[in-house]
């Protein structure tokens, strides 16, 4: 199996400067088509909203909304309005509006800008369940603050300025949004910071082949396994067997975790599909129950009917070399969806390095034996008719299985192939699911593994963020 490398809520006190609309694309080529006009836009909420005249004589038009570096297609015929949000405050926004129509012809951009001021918001927002009580902390701005808006539903709870948790005892099961909005002294206020939370089991289940975790054969299945069990002293582990022969009762879950890496080839082993077994894991995925899957897990996603577009697959296995470099993700798509700010790989430091400018990537694996057990979709805009560089195969992907298409190997610079992903909830599917497949992240480096707490640090967020969920 090759190493990819060269493939390629309310708001006060708003201030905005603005720009004049302008043509940026001017490339010396008479457009085939008229741009919009009057674009304008205005603020609704923490949104906005862009507005704007079509040209005259087209029956079906098309547009794009470009915004920084993140492309949104408007397909519905002959758009005249987009909304926007959250508008974060003390950021530049620039919207650039294009049309299409029906025989290609394209028109050129028309621009927007604006910067919104306003008091800083607090970060590091998280909550934590613990039994049936929930903490809310986060991190204040390095300003002064006036106050704290803190809503829960529809319960708006004021607080001091220097308050950084709030904690609701004896939390009913179900969904929570939670928001805050911080307030200066010259009462402006922040953007909205938004944070869902689901109430309800925190128990983490190990899912494998083998009758218990002292019997598991592969030496990354074990290290994981041992992991999560140290890491989470309240886990289970739990068996195909177990889920056949009815002696487990998955709504006990929060997370059901399939760490499915072996030595001997990719194939789902026999038990995973046999047809009460799928049924049951899938009924706990439907029902709000969250996976989290590894490598040669991938193909469970087609299984369950999670994912039903025959997207190409490839997968690596084998015993493995031994290499005397490391392995990196980046995970900037195409170097213009920056995914690096996502609680998946929170903490990553290392992250900062980039290169070619457009890449921002941390090593997973270091130098000594690697088994390259690597397991991604690849081919992504093939299978749309589109090339491997087009923003509309990204949009595809992610629109037609509410996915975040958060990561690749280190060397891929446009949409060719993706290794970790979330899945949303979708149609029935109202469960999430996270899937890491890229081959540098090993579990059991046989020689030793230099980065082996960023292995840790990637799976330790990834059931902290589904536990949210």
């Amino acid at each position: 199996m090759k190493r990819y490398i060269l493939k390629s809520l309310y708001l006060v006190g708003l201030l905005f400067t603005v720009t004049s609309c302008y043509n940026r694309d001017i490339e010396g080529i008479e457009p085939q088509l008229q741009a919009v006009s009057n674009l304008q836009y205005t603020l609704v909420g923490d949104s906005v909203k862009l507005t704007w005249s079509l040209p005259q004589g087209h029956d079906s038009l098309s547009a794009t909304v470009k915004c920084n570096d993140q492309t949104i297609s408007l397909n519905r015929n002959n758009p005249t309005s987009y909304t926007f949000g959250v508008v974060e405050v003390n950021k530049d926004y620039g919207f650039t509006v294009k049309l299409k129509d029906t025989q290609g012809n394209q028109s050129l951009g028309q621009t927007v800008r604006f910067n919104r001021a306003g008091a800083k918001p607090v970060t590091d927002f998280k909550a934590v369940q613990n039994e049936n009580n929930v903490l809310l902390s986060w991190t204040l701005p390095d300003e002064t603050l006036s106050g704290l808006t803190l809503k829960i539903g529809s319960q708006t709870v004021a607080l001091a300025p220097t308050t950084t948790s709030y904690q609701i005892s004896n939390a009913a099961l179900g969904k929570y949004i939670f928001s805050l909005v911080t307030k200066d002294n010259q009462n402006q206020v922040s953007h909205t910071v938004y944070l869902d939370l689901k109430v309800g089991p925190t128990a983490v289940a190990y899912l494998g082949v083998s009758a218990d975790s002292l019997s598991i054969a592969d030496d990354d299945e074990m290290a994981g396994a041992k992991w999560l069990f140290k890491t989470y002293p309240t886990a289970q582990y739990i068996s195909f067997d177990d889920i056949k022969n009815n002696k487990v009762d998955l709504s006990q879950f929060r997370i059901i975790w399939w760490n499915f890496d072996v030595e001997t080839g990719h194939a789902l082993p026999a038990i995973s599909t046999d047809a009460n077994v799928v049924d049951k894991i899938k009924q706990y995925y439907k029902n709000g129950g969250n996976m989290l899957f590894n490598t040669y897990a991938l193909q469970y996603l087609w299984t369950l009917g999670r994912i039903t577009n025959q997207y190409k697959t490839e997968f690596g296995d084998g015993g493995g070399w031994n290499d005397g470099g490391t392995w990196w993700v980046n995970v900037n798509i195409n170097g213009t969806h920056d995914w690096s700010t996502h609680p998946l790989f929170k903490g990553f430091e290392s992250q900062t390095q980039t290169w070619d400018g457009n890449r921002r990537v941390f090593p997973m694996l270091g130098p000594g034996w690697k088994e390259n057990h690597n397991a991604v979709i690849v081919n992504i805009p093939e299978y749309y008719k589109l090339p491997n560089n087009s923003e509309d195969a990204y949009t595809k992907f992610n629109t037609d299985n509410n996915a975040k298409w958060l990561a690749t190997w280190d060397g891929i610079r446009d949409f060719w192939m993706g290794g970790i992903f979330e899945f949303m909830p979708k149609d029935d599917f109202q469960g999430s699911s996270i899937f890491i497949g890229l081959g540098p992240i090993e579990w059991n480096q046989n020689t030793g593994n230099i980065y082996q707490s960023n292995i840790e640090l990637l799976y330790k967020n990834s059931i902290e963020y589904l536990k949210t969920k």
